[in-house]
């Protein structure tokens, strides 16, 4: 209510640490060396701690999750809490109380970023992780009259012996319920950390930043968890608050941004320089002060996950996948937001796709792709370059 809510958010790439190395070193996760959730931060570029640190003359704190492999975070950051991933249910207040009394007892002149880093909603993963089951609730049927009802587009899972296949309806009801009090409990750390600062003396010259770093399947195309390019999966939350409130209430649906432009936000916002190689993000600031700004008309945004990359523009998204057995998407967002109707064999759809490879080939022009060698165990990053490779060769024929 307080803030602009940019509702055409997409995260880098919907996985956790993808999406979170993008987050601290302004970098897509084709260029940060950890594209999938089992990848390091290559150590060469610098993250937010640091750069904050040294170049903003900032006190940087931390508490909660980081999830950054290979970037040790009490090197770039004060670490006043911090845990293994272990489950939201149980450190989110933690995390919350950390941050508050930090707040309560921060006494120096000289600014600070605190960064919160909550779990929640992620505790959906064991509840429909890889180990199957539904893990500590058995109370599904009890509580059949609360649980919503499957997404309009929801059908049953194509990977037949995933666990998931074996679900009845009410399985995936409760699944989905579940996911809603996961985001009720960490709704409310959140706004008590938020009326916290509200309360404090740093309440009228303290920018909040509210986003995740993916979403999920939600039973939505029979999906659960992240790492596809569906809206489920890849549109993010992102909410900002400036204590000037101009566009306070607003909703932005017109804006398109990318888990980047979050590391731009902040280094605008500090008034220190963009970070080395920033090619693609842009400052939310001047959007959320209400000016008019020339800005993007697409984003592109990575799976190494599922091996494939999507684009979007205002109203058409093409997702395509380096398997050739797997058929390209298109979808018209505006007409068609449940994504359920492929274009990819319409006129209309196979213009929109030409014309987003077109944008994918400008992108690969821009980015610095990374691929760490000596490392067999990261073929992801090399067949990526392939699929980058043969569009190049497509758009030449």
């Amino acid at each position: 209510a307080e803030g602009c809510s940019f509702r055409a958010s997409y995260a880098t790439m919907p996985q956790c640490v993808p999406a979170r190395t993008s987050w601290y070193t302004g970098r897509m996760s084709c260029e940060t060396g950890a594209p999938t959730n089992g990848d390091f931060c290559r150590p060469d570029i610098p993250d937010l701690g640091q750069w904050l640190t040294k170049r903003g003359d900032y006190n940087a704190v931390y508490a909660g999750k980081w999830h950054v492999n290979g970037r040790d975070v009490a090197k770039s950051f004060d670490l006043i809490y911090g845990k293994p991933l272990g489950k939201g249910e149980y450190i989110d207040g933690a995390v919350a109380r950390a941050c508050m009394g930090f707040l309560e007892n921060y006494t120096e002149d000289k600014p600070f970023f605190l960064n919160a880093g909550f779990l929640n909603p992620h505790d959906c993963c064991y509840t429909g992780g890889a180990g199957g089951g539904q893990g500590k609730f058995r109370l599904a049927q009890e509580i059949l009259d609360q649980m919503p009802p499957l997404p309009e587009n929801w059908k049953p899972p194509a990977k037949k012996g995933k666990f998931i296949s074996e679900w009845s309806e009410t399985d995936w009801r409760f699944y989905i319920y579940t996911y809603y009090r996961w985001v009720e409990m960490v709704d409310a750390e959140i706004a008590c950390l938020y009326d916290a600062l509200r309360s404090s003396r740093f309440a009228d010259n303290t920018v909040v930043i509210f986003t995740a770093d993916h979403g999920d399947g939600a039973g939505f195309h029979g999906n659960i968890s992240k790492g596809y390019m569906e809206e489920e999966a890849w549109r993010v939350p992102m909410i900002i608050v400036d204590p000037a409130r101009v566009t306070k209430g607003k909703q932005d649906n017109e804006h398109l941004s990318i888990g980047v432009d979050i590391t731009a936000t902040i280094c605008d916002y500090a008034q220190v320089p963009m970070m080395p190689k920033m090619t693609i993000a842009k400052s939310l600031k001047p959007l959320v002060e209400g000016k008019e700004v020339d800005w993007r008309d697409h984003i592109v945004g990575e799976s190494f996950h599922g091996q494939q990359v999507a684009v979007r523009d205002q109203q058409h998204k093409t997702i395509l996948y380096l398997n050739p057995k797997m058929q390209a998407k298109v979808f018209d967002l505006k007409a068609d937001p449940l994504e359920m109707k492929n274009l990819v064999d319409t006129p209309g759809g196979r213009a929109v796709m030409a014309n987003h490879k077109s944008r994918l080939l400008e992108f690969l022009d821009t980015v610095e792709l990374y691929v760490p060698s000596g490392m067999a165990k990261h073929r992801t990053h090399e067949l990526y370059l392939s699929f980058y490779i043969m569009l190049r060769e497509e758009a030449k024929r």
